[in-house]
Protein backbone atom coordinates (compact mmCIF):
# COMPACT_ATOMS: atom_id res chain seq x y z
CA UNK A 1 0.00 0.00 0.00
CA UNK A 2 1.48 3.72 -0.82
CA UNK A 3 1.94 5.32 2.18
CA UNK A 4 0.40 8.82 1.75
CA UNK A 5 2.17 11.92 2.18
CA UNK A 6 0.99 15.29 3.65
CA UNK A 7 3.15 18.35 3.70
CA UNK A 8 5.89 18.80 6.29
CA UNK A 9 5.75 21.73 8.76
CA UNK A 10 9.17 23.39 9.05
CA UNK A 11 9.36 22.24 12.48
CA UNK A 12 8.80 18.86 11.11
CA UNK A 13 11.43 19.18 8.40
CA UNK A 14 13.96 20.43 11.65
CA UNK A 15 12.68 17.28 13.57
CA UNK A 16 13.31 15.15 11.04
CA UNK A 17 17.02 16.45 10.14
CA UNK A 18 17.93 15.88 14.14
CA UNK A 19 17.11 12.44 13.44
CA UNK A 20 19.67 10.43 12.41
CA UNK A 21 21.19 6.47 11.87
CA UNK A 22 24.77 5.51 12.76
CA UNK A 23 25.75 2.18 12.99
CA UNK A 24 27.62 1.59 16.67
CA UNK A 25 31.13 -0.57 16.79
CA UNK A 26 29.28 -3.66 17.29
CA UNK A 27 27.32 -2.96 13.90
CA UNK A 28 24.11 -2.74 15.43
CA UNK A 29 22.36 0.11 14.05
CA UNK A 30 20.81 3.23 16.47
CA UNK A 31 18.50 5.71 15.88
CA UNK A 32 18.86 9.01 17.63
CA UNK A 33 15.65 10.78 18.46
CA UNK A 34 14.34 13.31 21.20
CA UNK A 35 17.86 13.61 22.53
CA UNK A 36 17.93 9.57 23.24
CA UNK A 37 19.45 6.53 21.85
CA UNK A 38 17.44 3.58 21.14
CA UNK A 39 19.47 0.68 20.80
CA UNK A 40 18.58 -2.01 18.06
CA UNK A 41 19.29 -5.24 20.69
CA UNK A 42 17.43 -7.33 18.18
CA UNK A 43 20.55 -9.00 15.77
CA UNK A 44 23.89 -8.50 15.02
CA UNK A 45 24.25 -10.06 11.80
CA UNK A 46 26.34 -9.07 8.74
CA UNK A 47 23.06 -9.14 6.88
CA UNK A 48 22.43 -5.33 8.54
CA UNK A 49 22.17 -2.38 6.42
CA UNK A 50 21.71 1.41 6.63
CA UNK A 51 17.86 2.29 6.61
CA UNK A 52 16.44 1.42 3.35
CA UNK A 53 14.41 4.50 1.57
CA UNK A 54 11.30 3.17 2.88
CA UNK A 55 12.86 3.00 6.30
CA UNK A 56 13.97 6.89 5.92
CA UNK A 57 10.89 7.93 4.06
CA UNK A 58 8.59 6.45 7.14
CA UNK A 59 10.55 7.72 9.62
CA UNK A 60 10.27 11.42 7.89
CA UNK A 61 6.33 11.21 7.62
CA UNK A 62 6.08 10.49 11.53
CA UNK A 63 9.01 12.50 13.02
CA UNK A 64 7.49 16.33 13.23
CA UNK A 65 4.12 15.76 11.69
CA UNK A 66 2.36 15.62 14.66
CA UNK A 67 -1.19 18.25 14.74
CA UNK A 68 -0.62 17.65 18.38
CA UNK A 69 2.52 19.68 20.45
CA UNK A 70 3.14 17.24 22.68
CA UNK A 71 5.23 19.77 25.16
CA UNK A 72 2.60 21.73 26.58
CA UNK A 73 2.83 20.29 29.98
CA UNK A 74 1.55 23.13 31.93
CA UNK A 75 -1.91 22.51 30.14
CA UNK A 76 -1.77 18.46 29.90
CA UNK A 77 -0.92 17.98 33.56
CA UNK A 78 -3.26 20.72 35.05
CA UNK A 79 -5.95 18.12 36.34
CA UNK A 80 -2.83 16.66 38.48
CA UNK A 81 -2.21 18.10 41.70
CA UNK A 82 2.07 18.70 42.35
CA UNK A 83 2.17 16.01 45.34
CA UNK A 84 0.48 13.27 42.16
CA UNK A 85 3.19 14.53 40.06
CA UNK A 86 5.75 13.88 42.70
CA UNK A 87 4.53 10.25 42.75
CA UNK A 88 4.61 9.89 38.92
CA UNK A 89 8.07 11.31 38.79
CA UNK A 90 9.42 8.75 42.08
CA UNK A 91 7.58 6.07 40.48
CA UNK A 92 9.05 5.81 36.73
CA UNK A 93 13.04 7.73 37.92
CA UNK A 94 12.96 4.66 40.29
CA UNK A 95 12.58 1.93 37.41
CA UNK A 96 15.92 3.22 35.49
CA UNK A 97 18.03 2.48 39.18
CA UNK A 98 20.37 -0.20 38.18
CA UNK A 99 19.27 -2.13 41.09
CA UNK A 100 15.94 -2.34 40.23
CA UNK A 101 16.41 -2.99 36.36
CA UNK A 102 18.30 -5.56 37.27
CA UNK A 103 17.32 -7.42 40.29
CA UNK A 104 13.90 -6.30 41.44
CA UNK A 105 11.82 -8.42 38.98
CA UNK A 106 13.88 -11.66 40.14
CA UNK A 107 12.87 -10.39 43.95
CA UNK A 108 9.45 -9.86 42.31
CA UNK A 109 8.82 -13.19 41.22
CA UNK A 110 10.03 -14.87 43.53
CA UNK A 111 7.44 -12.98 46.12
CA UNK A 112 6.99 -13.60 49.76
CA UNK A 113 4.62 -12.00 52.45
CA UNK A 114 7.62 -9.05 52.66
CA UNK A 115 7.97 -8.30 48.95
CA UNK A 116 4.19 -8.56 48.70
CA UNK A 117 3.75 -5.86 51.07
CA UNK A 118 6.57 -3.61 49.65
CA UNK A 119 4.98 -3.94 45.97
CA UNK A 120 2.01 -3.24 47.42
CA UNK A 121 2.82 0.12 48.90
CA UNK A 122 4.89 1.36 45.95
CA UNK A 123 5.08 -0.12 42.43
CA UNK A 124 1.64 -1.94 42.95
CA UNK A 125 -1.00 1.30 43.25
CA UNK A 126 0.83 3.08 40.86
CA UNK A 127 0.47 0.27 37.79
CA UNK A 128 -2.74 -1.46 38.81
CA UNK A 129 -5.83 -0.11 39.49
CA UNK A 130 -6.74 -2.47 42.89
CA UNK A 131 -6.78 -6.19 44.39
CA UNK A 132 -10.78 -6.48 43.30
CA UNK A 133 -13.23 -4.50 41.54
CA UNK A 134 -14.87 -2.48 44.07
CA UNK A 135 -11.53 -1.15 44.31
CA UNK A 136 -11.18 0.09 40.80
CA UNK A 137 -14.04 1.98 40.99
CA UNK A 138 -12.03 5.66 42.36
CA UNK A 139 -9.43 4.93 39.27
CA UNK A 140 -12.57 4.06 36.35
CA UNK A 141 -14.33 7.41 38.10
CA UNK A 142 -11.03 9.57 37.85
CA UNK A 143 -9.99 8.39 34.43
CA UNK A 144 -13.51 8.86 32.92
CA UNK A 145 -14.37 12.07 34.62
CA UNK A 146 -11.45 14.26 35.92
CA UNK A 147 -8.82 13.05 32.94
CA UNK A 148 -11.71 12.56 30.27
CA UNK A 149 -10.19 9.22 29.30
CA UNK A 150 -11.19 5.91 28.25
CA UNK A 151 -10.65 2.59 31.20
CA UNK A 152 -9.63 -0.34 29.83
CA UNK A 153 -9.39 -3.06 33.23
CA UNK A 154 -7.46 -6.19 32.74
CA UNK A 155 -7.26 -8.81 34.93
CA UNK A 156 -3.37 -9.75 34.95
CA UNK A 157 -3.16 -13.26 35.88
CA UNK A 158 -0.76 -14.62 33.51
CA UNK A 159 -0.30 -18.19 32.58
CA UNK A 160 1.88 -20.74 34.20
CA UNK A 161 5.24 -20.89 32.54
CA UNK A 162 5.43 -24.43 30.70
CA UNK A 163 8.18 -26.69 29.44
CA UNK A 164 9.58 -26.15 26.26
CA UNK A 165 7.85 -28.36 23.68
CA UNK A 166 5.06 -29.98 26.13
CA UNK A 167 4.54 -33.37 25.44
CA UNK A 168 0.28 -34.45 25.00
CA UNK A 169 -2.07 -33.85 28.10
CA UNK A 170 -3.23 -37.69 28.51
CA UNK A 171 -5.01 -36.84 31.95
CA UNK A 172 -8.07 -35.12 32.24
CA UNK A 173 -6.62 -32.52 34.80
CA UNK A 174 -8.82 -30.17 37.18
CA UNK A 175 -9.87 -26.71 35.27
CA UNK A 176 -11.09 -24.84 38.30
CA UNK A 177 -8.31 -22.15 37.99
CA UNK A 178 -9.15 -21.85 34.09
CA UNK A 179 -12.71 -21.43 35.39
CA UNK A 180 -12.13 -18.97 37.79
CA UNK A 181 -9.63 -16.62 35.98
CA UNK A 182 -12.76 -16.48 32.89
CA UNK A 183 -15.18 -16.06 35.71
CA UNK A 184 -13.56 -12.43 36.91
CA UNK A 185 -13.09 -11.66 33.10
CA UNK A 186 -16.71 -12.42 32.90
CA UNK A 187 -17.18 -10.24 36.37
CA UNK A 188 -15.12 -7.05 35.10
CA UNK A 189 -16.71 -7.06 31.93
CA UNK A 190 -20.60 -6.96 33.46
CA UNK A 191 -18.80 -4.21 36.30
CA UNK A 192 -17.41 -2.28 33.88
CA UNK A 193 -20.90 -2.73 31.55
CA UNK A 194 -22.81 -1.24 34.64
CA UNK A 195 -20.07 1.91 34.71
CA UNK A 196 -20.85 2.52 31.38
CA UNK A 197 -24.51 3.21 32.13
CA UNK A 198 -23.91 5.13 34.72
CA UNK A 199 -21.73 7.20 32.87
CA UNK A 200 -23.84 6.97 29.78
CA UNK A 201 -22.69 8.82 26.76
CA UNK A 202 -23.77 9.49 23.79
CA UNK A 203 -24.08 6.06 21.28
CA UNK A 204 -21.84 7.77 18.27
CA UNK A 205 -18.45 7.80 20.44
CA UNK A 206 -17.42 5.42 22.42
CA UNK A 207 -17.98 4.29 26.39
CA UNK A 208 -15.92 4.82 29.36
CA UNK A 209 -15.03 1.39 29.28
CA UNK A 210 -15.13 0.46 25.83
CA UNK A 211 -13.41 -3.22 25.78
CA UNK A 212 -12.86 -6.16 28.21
CA UNK A 213 -9.57 -7.94 28.19
CA UNK A 214 -8.21 -11.69 28.38
CA UNK A 215 -5.37 -13.77 27.70
CA UNK A 216 -5.96 -17.06 26.46
CA UNK A 217 -3.37 -18.95 28.52
CA UNK A 218 -5.52 -17.52 31.89
CA UNK A 219 -8.29 -19.25 30.33
CA UNK A 220 -6.30 -22.42 28.42
CA UNK A 221 -3.95 -25.06 29.71
CA UNK A 222 -0.39 -23.31 27.94
CA UNK A 223 0.35 -27.27 27.01
CA UNK A 224 -2.73 -27.21 24.65
CA UNK A 225 -1.96 -23.91 23.48
CA UNK A 226 1.60 -25.11 22.43
CA UNK A 227 0.63 -28.25 21.05
CA UNK A 228 -2.13 -26.59 18.69
CA UNK A 229 0.23 -24.25 17.76
CA UNK A 230 2.50 -26.68 16.80
CA UNK A 231 -0.05 -29.13 14.65
CA UNK A 232 -1.30 -25.95 12.58
CA UNK A 233 2.25 -24.62 12.17
CA UNK A 234 3.16 -28.24 10.82
CA UNK A 235 -0.17 -28.23 8.45
CA UNK A 236 1.16 -24.71 7.11
CA UNK A 237 4.43 -25.60 6.57
CA UNK A 238 3.76 -28.90 4.95
CA UNK A 239 0.59 -28.79 3.51
CA UNK A 240 1.05 -31.35 0.99
CA UNK A 241 2.18 -33.94 3.74
CA UNK A 242 -0.13 -36.69 4.11
CA UNK A 243 0.66 -36.35 7.68
CA UNK A 244 -0.54 -32.72 7.77
CA UNK A 245 -4.03 -34.22 5.74
CA UNK A 246 -4.84 -36.12 8.73
CA UNK A 247 -3.78 -33.90 11.31
CA UNK A 248 -5.99 -31.45 9.44
CA UNK A 249 -8.83 -33.60 9.59
CA UNK A 250 -8.37 -34.92 12.97
CA UNK A 251 -7.51 -31.95 14.52
CA UNK A 252 -9.39 -28.77 13.29
CA UNK A 253 -13.30 -30.67 12.94
CA UNK A 254 -14.14 -29.59 16.32
CA UNK A 255 -14.49 -25.66 15.12
CA UNK A 256 -17.13 -26.98 13.18
CA UNK A 257 -18.06 -29.55 15.61
CA UNK A 258 -18.87 -26.93 18.26
CA UNK A 259 -20.66 -24.95 15.64
CA UNK A 260 -22.58 -27.66 14.59
CA UNK A 261 -21.90 -25.77 11.59
CA UNK A 262 -20.18 -27.54 8.06
CA UNK A 263 -19.15 -24.36 6.93
CA UNK A 264 -17.38 -23.25 9.47
CA UNK A 265 -15.42 -26.81 9.72
CA UNK A 266 -14.85 -26.02 6.12
CA UNK A 267 -14.05 -21.93 6.50
CA UNK A 268 -11.44 -22.94 9.20
CA UNK A 269 -9.84 -25.73 7.34
CA UNK A 270 -9.49 -22.81 4.38
CA UNK A 271 -7.89 -20.60 7.22
CA UNK A 272 -5.20 -22.97 8.16
CA UNK A 273 -4.12 -23.50 5.22
CA UNK A 274 -4.16 -20.59 3.26
CA UNK A 275 -2.68 -18.37 6.45
CA UNK A 276 0.47 -16.76 5.42
CA UNK A 277 3.23 -18.53 6.76
CA UNK A 278 4.68 -17.70 9.93
CA UNK A 279 7.98 -17.35 11.43
CA UNK A 280 8.91 -20.49 12.60
CA UNK A 281 8.03 -21.11 16.06
CA UNK A 282 8.99 -24.64 16.62
CA UNK A 283 12.23 -27.37 15.54
CA UNK A 284 10.02 -29.74 12.35
CA UNK A 285 10.50 -31.93 10.42
CA UNK A 286 8.44 -33.05 7.47
CA UNK A 287 8.61 -36.76 8.26
CA UNK A 288 8.59 -36.34 12.32
CA UNK A 289 4.98 -34.68 12.92
CA UNK A 290 3.30 -33.58 15.92
CA UNK A 291 1.13 -36.09 17.93
CA UNK A 292 -2.42 -35.66 16.86
CA UNK A 293 -5.02 -33.95 20.21
CA UNK A 294 -5.79 -36.37 22.34
CA UNK A 295 -9.27 -36.83 22.97
CA UNK A 296 -8.93 -35.51 26.50
CA UNK A 297 -6.98 -32.33 24.53
CA UNK A 298 -9.99 -32.04 22.65
CA UNK A 299 -11.92 -31.86 25.34
CA UNK A 300 -9.91 -29.29 27.29
CA UNK A 301 -10.12 -27.49 23.93
CA UNK A 302 -13.74 -27.54 23.40
CA UNK A 303 -13.82 -25.62 26.99
CA UNK A 304 -11.76 -23.22 26.28
CA UNK A 305 -13.89 -22.32 23.09
CA UNK A 306 -16.76 -21.98 25.13
CA UNK A 307 -15.07 -19.75 27.68
CA UNK A 308 -13.83 -17.51 24.73
CA UNK A 309 -17.63 -17.24 23.73
CA UNK A 310 -19.06 -16.83 26.94
CA UNK A 311 -16.99 -13.55 27.21
CA UNK A 312 -17.99 -12.47 24.12
CA UNK A 313 -21.79 -13.07 24.84
CA UNK A 314 -20.73 -10.57 27.79
CA UNK A 315 -19.34 -8.06 25.62
CA UNK A 316 -22.44 -8.20 23.07
CA UNK A 317 -24.57 -7.77 26.40
CA UNK A 318 -23.05 -4.68 27.72
CA UNK A 319 -22.47 -2.90 24.24
CA UNK A 320 -18.60 -3.51 24.45
CA UNK A 321 -15.89 -5.48 22.74
CA UNK A 322 -12.98 -8.22 23.96
CA UNK A 323 -9.53 -7.47 23.20
CA UNK A 324 -7.63 -10.58 22.72
CA UNK A 325 -4.01 -10.43 24.22
CA UNK A 326 -1.25 -11.69 21.84
CA UNK A 327 1.52 -14.19 23.59
CA UNK A 328 4.34 -15.92 22.78
CA UNK A 329 5.37 -16.98 19.16
CA UNK A 330 4.72 -20.55 20.30
CA UNK A 331 1.22 -19.77 21.84
CA UNK A 332 0.13 -17.48 19.26
CA UNK A 333 -1.01 -19.72 15.78
CA UNK A 334 -3.50 -21.59 18.48
CA UNK A 335 -4.85 -17.97 19.98
CA UNK A 336 -4.96 -16.37 16.46
CA UNK A 337 -7.03 -19.66 14.97
CA UNK A 338 -9.62 -19.11 18.42
CA UNK A 339 -9.77 -15.22 17.26
CA UNK A 340 -10.87 -16.06 13.72
CA UNK A 341 -13.64 -18.67 14.84
CA UNK A 342 -15.22 -16.27 17.19
CA UNK A 343 -15.00 -13.39 14.75
CA UNK A 344 -16.76 -15.27 11.88
CA UNK A 345 -19.72 -15.61 14.47
CA UNK A 346 -19.44 -12.40 16.24
CA UNK A 347 -18.24 -10.12 14.16
CA UNK A 348 -20.46 -10.74 11.12
CA UNK A 349 -23.54 -8.30 10.17
CA UNK A 350 -25.99 -10.05 12.27
CA UNK A 351 -23.85 -9.49 15.52
CA UNK A 352 -22.58 -6.34 14.10
CA UNK A 353 -26.25 -4.41 13.48
CA UNK A 354 -26.10 -1.14 15.97
CA UNK A 355 -22.22 -1.41 16.79
CA UNK A 356 -19.69 1.08 16.00
CA UNK A 357 -17.30 -1.45 16.66
CA UNK A 358 -16.47 -5.13 16.20
CA UNK A 359 -16.94 -6.84 19.02
CA UNK A 360 -13.95 -9.04 19.36
CA UNK A 361 -10.44 -8.10 18.31
CA UNK A 362 -6.77 -9.77 17.72
CA UNK A 363 -3.35 -8.23 18.64
CA UNK A 364 -0.67 -7.90 16.49
CA UNK A 365 3.08 -7.45 17.64
CA UNK A 366 4.20 -5.80 14.93
CA UNK A 367 8.05 -6.53 15.94
CA UNK A 368 7.28 -10.06 14.56
CA UNK A 369 8.49 -10.51 11.41
CA UNK A 370 5.64 -11.75 10.23
CA UNK A 371 2.88 -9.96 11.89
CA UNK A 372 2.39 -7.23 8.69
CA UNK A 373 1.66 -10.01 6.82
CA UNK A 374 -0.74 -11.74 9.00
CA UNK A 375 -2.54 -8.64 9.84
CA UNK A 376 -3.79 -8.21 6.54
CA UNK A 377 -4.19 -11.75 5.79
CA UNK A 378 -6.68 -12.21 8.85
CA UNK A 379 -8.41 -8.79 7.13
CA UNK A 380 -8.71 -9.95 4.00
CA UNK A 381 -10.10 -13.43 5.22
CA UNK A 382 -13.05 -11.92 7.48
CA UNK A 383 -13.67 -9.62 4.64
CA UNK A 384 -14.35 -12.05 2.22
CA UNK A 385 -16.17 -14.62 4.69
CA UNK A 386 -18.54 -11.34 5.80
CA UNK A 387 -16.89 -10.44 8.49
CA UNK A 388 -15.41 -7.03 10.56
CA UNK A 389 -12.14 -7.05 11.57
CA UNK A 390 -10.72 -5.83 15.34
CA UNK A 391 -7.19 -4.97 15.43
CA UNK A 392 -4.81 -4.02 18.59
CA UNK A 393 -1.29 -2.96 17.12
CA UNK A 394 1.70 -3.43 20.10
CA UNK A 395 5.15 -3.19 19.44
CA UNK A 396 5.70 -6.33 21.73
CA UNK A 397 6.68 -7.65 24.73
CA UNK A 398 8.30 -10.57 24.58
CA UNK A 399 11.47 -10.19 23.37
CA UNK A 400 13.70 -11.38 25.60
CA UNK A 401 11.44 -15.06 26.65
CA UNK A 402 11.21 -15.59 22.67
CA UNK A 403 15.61 -14.98 22.22
CA UNK A 404 15.87 -17.43 25.18
CA UNK A 405 13.61 -19.91 23.62
CA UNK A 406 15.49 -19.71 20.02
CA UNK A 407 18.25 -19.86 21.30
CA UNK A 408 17.77 -23.14 23.47
CA UNK A 409 15.96 -24.92 20.50
CA UNK A 410 18.40 -23.22 17.40
CA UNK A 411 15.75 -21.08 15.97
CA UNK A 412 15.82 -18.18 13.78
CA UNK A 413 15.03 -15.10 15.67
CA UNK A 414 10.78 -14.66 14.73
CA UNK A 415 11.41 -10.92 15.60
CA UNK A 416 12.59 -7.65 13.48
CA UNK A 417 16.51 -7.49 13.42
CA UNK A 418 16.01 -3.69 14.01
CA UNK A 419 13.86 -1.50 16.33
CA UNK A 420 13.89 1.45 13.10
CA UNK A 421 12.42 -1.91 11.09
CA UNK A 422 9.85 -2.47 14.18
CA UNK A 423 9.28 1.35 13.71
CA UNK A 424 8.49 0.75 9.86
CA UNK A 425 6.26 -1.94 10.65
CA UNK A 426 3.97 -0.38 13.26
CA UNK A 427 3.45 2.40 10.88
CA UNK A 428 2.43 0.19 8.10
CA UNK A 429 0.28 -1.36 10.15
CA UNK A 430 -1.52 1.88 11.06
CA UNK A 431 -1.82 3.27 8.12
CA UNK A 432 -3.42 -0.21 6.49
CA UNK A 433 -6.13 0.28 9.08
CA UNK A 434 -7.16 3.32 8.63
CA UNK A 435 -6.59 3.05 4.87
CA UNK A 436 -9.46 -0.05 5.06
CA UNK A 437 -10.99 1.91 7.73
CA UNK A 438 -11.57 4.81 5.41
CA UNK A 439 -12.35 2.58 2.09
CA UNK A 440 -14.64 0.00 3.57
CA UNK A 441 -15.77 0.52 6.94
CA UNK A 442 -15.24 -2.77 8.09
CA UNK A 443 -12.22 -2.25 10.81
CA UNK A 444 -11.63 -1.36 14.37
CA UNK A 445 -8.29 -0.24 15.73
CA UNK A 446 -6.42 -0.03 18.71
CA UNK A 447 -3.39 2.04 18.61
CA UNK A 448 -1.77 0.88 21.80
CA UNK A 449 1.73 2.62 21.71
CA UNK A 450 4.31 5.16 24.24
CA UNK A 451 6.10 6.47 21.08
CA UNK A 452 5.60 10.11 20.27
CA UNK A 453 5.76 9.91 16.71
CA UNK A 454 3.90 7.48 16.10
CA UNK A 455 0.97 8.59 17.78
CA UNK A 456 1.53 11.98 16.48
CA UNK A 457 1.33 10.27 13.17
CA UNK A 458 -2.10 8.58 13.53
CA UNK A 459 -3.65 11.53 14.77
CA UNK A 460 -2.83 13.78 12.02
CA UNK A 461 -3.55 10.68 9.19
CA UNK A 462 -7.26 10.17 10.84
CA UNK A 463 -8.07 14.30 10.34
CA UNK A 464 -5.85 15.83 7.47
CA UNK A 465 -5.94 12.61 5.10
CA UNK A 466 -8.88 10.46 5.81
CA UNK A 467 -10.98 13.32 7.71
CA UNK A 468 -12.55 10.84 10.56
CA UNK A 469 -13.54 12.94 13.76
CA UNK A 470 -11.35 12.69 16.20
CA UNK A 471 -13.63 10.92 18.63
CA UNK A 472 -14.90 8.51 16.08
CA UNK A 473 -15.19 5.11 18.23
CA UNK A 474 -13.25 3.00 15.67
CA UNK A 475 -10.20 4.46 16.19
CA UNK A 476 -8.57 4.39 20.41
CA UNK A 477 -5.09 5.20 21.32
CA UNK A 478 -4.23 3.00 24.27
CA UNK A 479 -1.04 3.13 27.00
CA UNK A 480 -0.31 1.32 30.09
CA UNK A 481 -2.06 2.77 33.63
CA UNK A 482 1.27 4.53 35.21
CA UNK A 483 3.13 5.25 31.76
CA UNK A 484 3.01 7.30 29.01
CA UNK A 485 0.51 9.68 30.64
CA UNK A 486 2.41 13.20 29.37
CA UNK A 487 0.89 11.50 25.57
CA UNK A 488 -2.05 10.25 27.17
CA UNK A 489 -3.41 13.89 28.43
CA UNK A 490 -2.79 15.90 25.07
CA UNK A 491 -4.44 12.77 23.03
CA UNK A 492 -7.19 13.11 25.64
CA UNK A 493 -6.83 17.35 25.63
CA UNK A 494 -7.30 17.25 22.19
CA UNK A 495 -10.45 15.08 21.49
CA UNK A 496 -8.98 11.30 20.97
CA UNK A 497 -10.17 8.41 22.27
CA UNK A 498 -7.50 7.35 24.98
CA UNK A 499 -7.54 4.45 26.57
CA UNK A 500 -5.50 3.61 30.04
CA UNK A 501 -4.99 -0.54 30.10
CA UNK A 502 -5.47 -0.81 34.50
CA UNK A 503 -4.55 -4.49 35.83
CA UNK A 504 -6.18 -5.64 38.64
CA UNK A 505 -6.02 -8.15 40.91
CA UNK A 506 -4.52 -9.81 44.36
CA UNK A 507 -1.28 -8.45 44.63
CA UNK A 508 0.55 -12.13 44.43
CA UNK A 509 -1.32 -12.80 41.59
CA UNK A 510 -0.45 -9.58 39.35
CA UNK A 511 3.44 -10.52 40.38
CA UNK A 512 3.95 -12.27 37.06
CA UNK A 513 2.76 -8.81 35.15
CA UNK A 514 4.75 -6.53 37.34
CA UNK A 515 7.86 -8.70 36.75
CA UNK A 516 7.21 -8.74 32.88
CA UNK A 517 6.65 -4.98 32.75
CA UNK A 518 10.17 -4.52 34.18
CA UNK A 519 11.73 -7.16 32.66
CA UNK A 520 10.09 -6.84 28.98
CA UNK A 521 9.65 -3.57 28.99
CA UNK A 522 12.72 -2.50 30.02
CA UNK A 523 13.83 -0.03 27.02
CA UNK A 524 10.22 1.33 27.13
CA UNK A 525 10.57 1.93 31.01
CA UNK A 526 14.24 3.54 30.55
CA UNK A 527 12.67 5.48 27.80
CA UNK A 528 10.39 7.54 29.73
CA UNK A 529 13.16 9.90 30.28
CA UNK A 530 11.19 12.41 28.08
CA UNK A 531 7.90 11.77 30.79
CA UNK A 532 10.30 12.46 33.34
CA UNK A 533 11.76 15.45 32.15
CA UNK A 534 8.26 16.98 31.48
CA UNK A 535 6.99 16.77 35.01
CA UNK A 536 9.79 17.84 36.58
CA UNK A 537 9.86 20.76 33.78
CA UNK A 538 6.19 21.16 35.42
CA UNK A 539 7.54 20.88 38.75
CA UNK A 540 9.91 23.87 38.53
CA UNK A 541 7.08 25.44 36.85
CA UNK A 542 4.33 25.38 39.68
CA UNK A 543 7.52 26.37 41.96
CA UNK A 544 8.75 29.07 40.51
CA UNK A 545 4.93 30.38 39.64
CA UNK A 546 4.40 29.60 43.38
CA UNK A 547 7.21 31.28 44.67
CA UNK A 548 6.77 34.27 42.36
CA UNK A 549 3.38 34.66 43.59
CA UNK A 550 4.39 34.74 47.17
CA UNK A 551 7.14 37.41 46.19
CA UNK A 552 4.51 39.65 45.34
CA UNK A 553 2.38 38.83 48.43
CA UNK A 554 5.03 39.84 50.78
CA UNK A 555 6.14 43.19 48.05
CA UNK A 556 2.39 44.13 48.31
CA UNK A 557 2.21 43.22 52.28
CA UNK A 558 5.17 45.63 52.48
CA UNK A 559 3.84 48.22 50.34
CA UNK A 560 0.46 48.73 52.24
CA UNK A 561 2.30 48.48 55.71
CA UNK A 562 4.45 51.62 54.36
CA UNK A 563 0.98 53.40 53.25
CA UNK A 564 -0.12 53.24 56.43
CA UNK A 565 3.08 54.30 58.17
CA UNK A 566 3.03 57.50 56.00
CA UNK A 567 -0.18 57.71 56.02
CA UNK A 568 -0.43 58.04 60.32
Amino acid sequence: MLLRACPRSVAGTRACNRLNFRRNASGIVMMKNHGIISKAHYSTSASSTEPSNEEKNIVQKTCGNSTIDFTRVEIYYEPLSSFQLLKTYAALASTRFPFVKHFAPEIIEKGGMIVNQAVKYTYFPYFCGGETLPKTKKVIHDLTQNKKMLCILDYSVEGPVQPLESSAITVDTDEKVEDSICSVIAESIEYMGQQNRTLSTEPTVAPPCPFGVVKVTGISSCVLLERLSKILCYIQMFPQSEHAKKLLNTNIYFFGDISNDVNTFDLMKEYTVKQYPRTVAFDMNENTPPEPLTSVELLKLERVVKRLASLCDACVKNGMSLLIDAEQTYYQAAIDQLYIMMSVKYNSKEYMAGRNTPVVYNTYQLYLKDSFHRLQFDYHFLTNHGAHHGAKLVRGAYMKSETLRANELKLPYPFQQTLLETHVNYVKGVEFCLDSMYKHGNIGIVVASHNQDTLGMTSRIMNEVYGFKKNDPRVIFAQLYGMGDNLSFALAYHGYNVGKYVPFGKVHDVMPYLSRRLIENGDMLSGSTIETARIRSELVRRAVVYSKSIYEKIVKNIQQRQQQSSSQ
